[in-house]
């Protein structure tokens, strides 16, 4: 019994898969929470475009600009592709700015995918008086790999999504 454990001990046949067990979950990990980044910050920016966009069409006031709630959803989620089911994710306010007061002190109010009730969303079109007019839209998105990484530090809803916010803001011209 001695002489196959000493036998056992002098084998070198194995070293590298025993290195390669170490080495590999870490180096894996690395390469999905890369992936999980730009995938994120992907989604963050296409967010922000399409929110610029629709805004840009808004201010403009053309016949064809977006005038409710859900033709901006409907525009942003239009320009946004890697937003999967955006229409049910996405969650946009608009709120009229007379006075530094009025500014939201909140966080962004998301969808609740759980299905229970969703905020009370703010939804302000102001008149065509000089106001500042502040828009933030925000979608709760399933990261890709939840248990590497960057998912891992995200803050998450109940259903395991984290949130991703644009902001824009600008000015009712009379």
């Amino acid at each position: 019994m001695q002489r196959a454990f000493q036998r056992l001990l002098r084998d070198r046949g194995a070293a590298t898969a025993v290195e390669f067990a170490f080495v590999a979950p870490l180096f894996f990990a690395l390469v999905l929470s890369t992936f999980e980044v730009g995938w994120t910050m992907t989604q963050g920016m296409m967010l922000d475009r399409a929110l610029d966009q629709t805004i840009r069409q808004v201010r403009l006031g053309g016949p064809d600009a977006p005038q409710t709630q859900e033709a901006i959803r409907g525009a942003i989620c239009s320009k946004t592709p890697v937003i999967l089911d955006c229409r049910n994710v996405l969650s946009v306010e608009l709120v009229t700015i007379r006075t530094p007061a009025d500014f939201p002190s909140d966080t962004a109010r998301c969808i609740d995918r759980s299905g229970k009730v969703n905020p009370t969303l703010r939804f302000t079109t102001g008149n065509r008086s000089a106001m500042i007019m502040y828009v933030r839209a925000c979608a709760v998105i399933d990261p890709l790999t939840p248990l590497i990484g960057l998912a891992l530090a995200l803050p998450k809803d109940s259903t395991g999504g984290y949130r991703l916010v644009s902001t824009s803001a600008f000015m009712n011209e009379p």
